[in-house]
């Protein structure tokens, strides 16, 4: 598997006296289009009149990438490594860009006409004592507010205790990130919505009950390898 970086540019910031900026890739899962959309965005965010300075951070969906210096006066983008707590950077976007792909697409299989809204990895979830090792979980996502991204993660299992405040804590949506990562796909769902994860399966449900999938959609096709026992 081919995993050689590959540094890429803007090449319209300098029309605005702005530095340009380079992201460096290396997951060949990443498609070029998604490349592409990084790097117009970048354009289009310096054309508007923002800057970027080095040490700054900007939020691309959940994620928040840090400005560092690059080649030859350019800026480089650089993103959580995902392991580390406090937060470590990287020279890389392969997770900011692959977190994106996987949220937009997750809100697309639904039948019902939404859109993504992504939280700030700096906010908080509230969590079961046991969702590091649950098997079956409820993700509930009500308004969020401040701080508070709105995601309250149970343990399905845990009955008696789903009522139980003291069966709860608070925790970073970055750290729930980091424990359960394969959670991280659902973080952009908007309020009123609730994800059952059981053994690998997904439901997703709103206010007046079960929402459908879209056929061949990415959650689709997940819940569709887990019936046949594939990865």
């Amino acid at each position: 598997m081919n995993t050689v970086a590959t540094i890429h540019s803007t090449s319209g910031c300098k029309r605005f006296d702005h530095p340009e900026c380079e992201i460096r890739v290396s997951s060949p899962a990443i498609p070029e289009v998604d490349i592409a959309w990084l790097l117009g965005f970048i354009e289009s965010y310096i054309a508007s009149g923002a800057r970027l300075s080095i040490g700054e951070t900007m939020q691309i969906g959940w994620m928040l990438v840090r400005i560092e210096e690059g080649s030859a006066g350019a800026l480089r983008l650089t993103e959580p490594d995902m392991r580390s707590f406090p937060v470590h950077f990287i020279d890389s976007v392969d997770r900011t860009l692959l977190h994106l792909r996987n949220q937009n697409d997750v809100v697309r299989s639904l039948s019902l006409a939404t859109d993504p809204l992504f939280p700030s990895l700096r906010q908080s979830a509230v969590v079961h004592l046991n969702y590091k090792h649950a098997n079956s979980v409820s993700m509930k996502r009500e308004v969020a507010d401040g701080l508070s991204s709105g995601w309250v993660i149970s343990d399905t299992q845990d009955l008696a205790g789903l009522r139980d405040p003291a069966r709860f804590l608070t925790t970073s949506l970055y750290q729930l990130g980091l424990d359960r990562p394969e959670l991280i796909k659902f973080f952009a769902l908007p309020p009123m919505l609730e994800v059952s994860i059981d053994n690998g399966r997904t439901r997703v449900c709103g206010p007046n009950g079960a929402l459908s999938l879209v056929p061949g959609s990415y959650l689709s096709e997940l819940n569709r390898r887990m019936i046949q026992g594939g990865s």
